[in-house]
């Protein structure tokens, strides 16, 4: 089992339906608005206007995590 990230909900890998690869290391995620934040504050978010993908951008204060559950 793997712990998603962002909320701390564990998460079976081997059914995972949202994971992202990043640096040599993959992070699985219990929903799609958990993984999408977790890209947002790691700045790969493909949307980002004026950023590339693979750009770091500063980290956010940790908040509250997305109702995902």
């Amino acid at each position: 089992m793997a712990k998603d990230p962002v909320c701390g909900m564990d998460v079976d890998e081997k059914g995972a339906e949202f994971m992202v690869h990043l640096e040599h290391e993959t992070f699985y995620f219990c929903s799609k608005a958990c993984q999408e934040e977790f890209e947002r504050k790691e700045g790969i978010r493909h949307d980002e206007p004026g950023k590339k993908w693979w750009q770091k951008i500063l980290k956010e204060p940790k908040g509250t995590p997305p109702k995902c559950h």
